[in-house]
C-alpha cells in the first residue's frame, strides 16, 4: 500500500497543470558541479538543447534557465563552476549573490553534479565555498547527481558506494543522492521524473531553502517590481485598452490574463537583474521616471510584442529587455549608495 508520503509525491509530481508559478508545480534548483561539461549536460537533460551554445565549454557566470518540463515550471541557476575557475572572493560573492537573486525566493534544492567515476577527494573542496556562503543548512537541500552518459552492465551504484570520498559526501549530504543516466532518459526521460520526484521528495521533507539573505534579496525584487508596474501603468492600460477593442468575453478575458501574466514575467526578470547587480550595498531607490523622463524605461520595456491568438503584435518580447540590460550590463552599471539612475539613463 502506498505510503501517504508517496501518494503525495505522486500528487506534486502528476496533478499540475502547465504554466503555473505556485511553488507546488514549481522547482527552484542551484546547480554546482565537478566540471562545467557536467552542469552543461544535465541542464540539457532537463531543459533541452540550446541553454548553452557551443562555445560554453566553461562556466563563468551565473545563469538562469527556465522551461515547462512533465507539467512542472523548472528553473536551473547554474553557478560558475569553482572547480574550474579560481575566482577571487569578490567575483566568487558577486556570483553567488545573483544566484541567490535568480533562485528566490529560495531553492527547492542544490544539484551537486558528479562523475561517478571520478569523485576524487577534491570535490569536498567545492562544497566549502558553498557551505561558507550558504551555511551548514544547505547541506540537506542538497542532492547528489551522479550523471554519466551510457547504459552499464555493472551496478554503478555498489561500485561507487566503495568509494570512500562518495560515502563521507553522502553522509554530509542525509544520503541525498541519485544516479542519472544520459542514454535512458534521451527514450524515456525517467531519468529526469526520478530526479524531480526526489527533489519533491527532499521539499515534503526539509521544505524550500531560505536564509536572512534570500528573504533580504525577495523583499528588494518585490519593491523593484513593484515599481517597474506602477511606471509602466500607463502602456499597460493602453494595451489593455486595445484588447478590449479587438476581443469579448471569454476571449477577452484568455487575453488580458495572457499580457497580464507575460508583464508581470518580464518585470520580474528586470527585478531580479537589478537587484542580483546591486545587491549586498546599500541602495536607495530613486525615482526613475524623473531620472530619464517620462516613462522611457518603461515604454521600452513594456512595449514589446505579444504575439497572441487573433493578434497581430511583434516578437519583441526579448528583444526590447534583452537590448536594454545587454548593453546596460555589459558596460558596467555604475551606482552609489544614495542613486543609481546612471543605470537609467544607459538605457534611454
Amino acid at each position: 500500500m502506498a505510503t501517504s508520503e508517496t501518494k503525495m509525491r505522486r500528487r506534486l509530481s502528476l496533478e499540475v497543470r502547465p504554466n503555473m508559478s505556485s511553488d507546488d508545480t514549481s522547482l527552484r534548483m542551484l546547480v554546482f558541479g565537478s566540471s562545467s561539461h557536467l552542469q552543461i549536460s544535465l541542464t540539457h537533460s532537463v531543459l533541452g538543447p540550446g541553454i548553452f551554445t557551443r562555445d560554453n565549454f566553461n562556466i563563468l557566470v551565473t545563469k538562469k534557465s527556465s522551461g515547462v518540463v512533465q507539467e512542472k515550471n523548472i528553473t536551473l541557476v547554474n553557478t560558475p563552476n569553482l572547480k574550474e575557475n579560481g575566482f577571487p572572493d569578490k567575483i566568487l560573492h558577486k556570483e553567488l549573490r545573483k544566484a541567490v537573486c535568480f533562485s528566490c525566493p529560495g531553492p527547492h534544492a542544490v544539484l551537486f553534479i558528479l562523475d561517478p567515476f571520478h569523485v576524487t577527494p577534491d570535490v569536498l573542496d567545492i562544497l566549502k565555498p558553498v557551505i561558507h556562503y550558504f551555511g551548514e543548512s544547505i547541506l540537506k537541500h542538497t542532492l547528489i547527481v551522479l550523471y554519466h552518459e551510457k547504459e552499464l552492465r555493472i551496478c554503478l551504484e555498489d561500485e561507487v558506494k566503495k568509494n570512500k570520498t562518495f560515502r563521507e559526501l553522502a553522509e554530509k549530504c542525509g544520503q541525498n543522492y541519485i544516479f542519472f543516466n544520459e542514454e535512458k532518459n534521451r527514450t524515456e526521460a525517467s531519468q529526469t521524473q526520478a530526479l524531480f520526484a526526489k527533489v519533491d521528495g527532499m521539499v515534503l521533507k526539509h521544505g524550500m531553502y531560505s536564509s536572512l539573505e534570500y528573504k533580504e534579496a525577495e523583499k528588494r525584487i518585490k519593491t523593484e517590481e513593484r515599481f517597474l508596474r506602477k511606471s509602466g501603468e500607463k502602456k499597460i492600460r493602453h494595451k489593455l485598452k486595445e484588447l478590449e477593442n479587438e476581443h469579448s468575453g471569454e476571449a477577452l478575458a484568455r487575453e488580458k490574463t495572457k499580457y497580464e501574466e507575460i508583464v508581470g514575467l518580464e518585470c520580474r526578470k528586470m527585478a531580479e537583474l537589478i537587484v542580483a547587480d546591486k545587491f549586498g550595498f546599500t541602495v536607495r531607490i530613486v525615482d526613475y521616471a524623473a531620472a530619464i523622463g517620462k516613462g522611457a524605461f518603461l515604454g521600452a520595456l513594456l512595449g514589446f510584442a505579444v504575439g497572441f491568438d487573433g493578434m497581430v503584435i511583434g516578437a519583441a518580447i526579448g528583444a526590447g529587455i534583452g537590448g536594454i540590460l545587454g548593453g546596460a550590463i555589459n558596460a558596467g552599471w555604475s551606482f552609489t549608495a544614495n542613486s543609481f539612475s546612471d543605470v537609467r539613463k544607459r538605457t534611454v
